[in-house]
């Protein structure tokens, strides 16, 4: 009952002309971005982050809010029309949109795109709503011992998921969790790795890392990578979306099925919109009676994955609001909006602030409702917006970027911190060497050296007291299981190429001989 009145009082408050108007304008913000290649949806929430600092908490997450949420869907627009995907999520969907505009399919593709998307944002956000706060009320009892688990866990998965190799992801993990111990240490005020510099003595601020290896290091691939492929004219009245009410129907079984996998996968921590995307469709591919047609413009690969992308928007919010760690990038971005108002997410914002927290629920619900009707708007003028040159566009972002970054502490010293991660993700997306185990290490990295810490001196430096206490044990089991299943993976892949190649090796002889 609670939680029905929680809710009626956010809705009232997500409706308030502030707010509400932040929702709008950051579903615009977050589709259009999200459609442009080269500005990702993580791009368009760092892009606005220096934006919140004069706002209220509540008006600044329900901005990133509706830029999280127009953003996921975005990509799929240029994705169906161009067979650009706006982000790497919206690759599943490109596969089969873009087909099915070949056949002349675009307004149905479209429109598919834009229900399915709406649906599973809104299940996602009413998971969220239902289901956070007994979440949250069983994450009070937690003490340092289980926030280090929980950590840890975060870690061990954001290590192995979403990264085709086990050894870079740790690497870059290690990395970013190395990044989080520079400045002054918490507990005892002691600098390390300053190497005598003033403003390292306050850490890496995050936000300039955050700003430099996803958009100056997105925009200098752009400029050093190949030159882009050539996109198909498509025109505007062709690209008006026709929303298929009645030919959801026939499909609704790969819509609960994409917006299950959205909200399970979005609540592994680490995980986000683009695994839950190619989670979705490789399950539907398993299941469908027709697999063959896949890669065709099947139409049920087009919701399971559109779908499970705005479905995990919910599940990564669950880590963030209940215990006050981001289940993804984007909510790494999000995070840092609290921190910057002086807030710390977790298991007591439902009890100390629980209109805040309910507004932003509601204000999530809200902009998956009004983002059927933006989406149709956007996907009937942006024929006309893809025709913006790329100079003009990597120009602003850099400009915003560089502004973004003097804006944190008024000093040039994190304009040069920006420009140097920004230069650091370049040569990762280079290397294909993995960047959100960096992030998510130099954000988790000095929250578990901060709860091991306090743990051992409540508990006199008793190492067990972390798998004595069961909630703890369980955790930190779970996330051990995932590192043996991704070593085991890891090993069976390289076991299959090295038996393919000895294959390869008999079949030439025989063939030779």
């Amino acid at each position: 009952m609670d939680i029905f009145a929680n809710l009626v009082i956010g809705f009232a408050n997500a409706v308030q002309p502030m707010n509400f108007l932040m929702i709008s304008l950051g579903l615009l913000i977050g589709i259009i971005a999200g459609a442009l290649p080269g500005i990702t949806m993580i791009n368009s929430i760092v892009l606005v982050l220096p934006f919140t600092y004069l706002m209220g908490i509540v008006p600044a997450l329900l901005l990133m809010i509706g830029v999280y949420c127009g953003g996921v869907f975005g990509g799929s627009i240029t994705g169906i029309l161009f067979n650009i995907p706006g982000d790497p999520m919206n690759v599943p969907t490109t596969w089969e949109g873009y087909r099915l505009n070949r056949q002349g399919k675009t307004q149905y593709a479209l429109g598919l795109a834009i229900m399915s998307s709406a649906f599973g944002g809104l299940v996602s956000a009413l998971c969220l709503a239902f289901f956070a706060p007994p979440f949250a009320k069983f994450a009070l009892g937690f003490s340092t011992v289980e926030f280090f688990s929980v950590v840890v866990f975060g870690l061990a998965s954001v290590s192995v998921l979403g990264s085709s190799s086990m050894t870079t992801a740790l690497i870059s993990l290690f990395a970013g969790m190395f990044l989080g111990t520079i400045g002054t240490e918490a507990q005892y005020g002691v600098e390390r790795f300053t190497f005598g510099l003033p403003f390292l003595s306050s850490g890496v601020d995050f936000v300039a890392v955050l700003i430099g290896l996803f958009a100056i290091g997105e925009v200098l691939e752009q400029l050093v990578g190949a030159a882009p492929e050539s996109v198909p004219e498509t025109s505007v009245r062709k690209a008006m979306p026709r929303l298929p009410l009645l030919d959801l129907w026939p499909l609704r079984w790969p819509l609960v099925r994409g917006t299950a996998v959205g909200v399970v996968v979005g609540g592994l921590a680490g995980a986000g919109a683009t695994v839950s995307s190619f989670v979705s469709y490789g399950l539907e591919r398993q299941v469908s009676k027709t697999p063959e047609l896949f890669g065709k413009g099947h139409a049920g690969g087009l919701v399971a994955s559109e779908s499970s992308v705005n479905g995990s928007t919910g599940g990564a919010m669950v880590h963030l609001l209940c215990l006050g760690i981001p289940g993804s990038a984007a909510t790494a971005v999000m995070m840092g909006a609290f921190l910057l108002h002086g807030i710390q997410p977790g298991p007591l914002l439902f009890t100390k602030q629980p209109v805040e927290v309910f507004t932003i629920i509601a204000g999530m619900i809200l902009a998956n409702i009004i983002m059927i009707f933006m989406g149709y708007v956007a996907a009937f003028s942006f024929a006309t917006l893809m025709k913006v040159p790329a100079a003009i566009l990597n120009t602003f972002i850099v400009v915003f970027c560089f502004l973004g970054g003097y804006a944190l502490r008024n000093d040039l010293a994190d304009v040069w911190m920006t420009m140097l991660f920004g230069v650091l993700g370049y040569v990762m997306r280079r290397y294909d060497l993995p960047i959100a185990p960096l992030v998510m290490g130099l954000i988790l990295g000095p929250m578990a050296e901060q709860y091991f810490l306090t743990s051992m001196l409540a508990n006199q430096n008793d190492l067990s007291v972390f798998v004595t206490r069961p909630v703890s044990a369980i955790i930190l089991g779970i996330g051990v299981l995932l590192v043996l299943w991704a070593i085991m993976k890891a090993v069976k892949g390289r076991r299959s190429a090295l038996e393919e190649l000895v294959m390869q090796g008999q079949m030439t002889r025989v063939e030779e001989g």
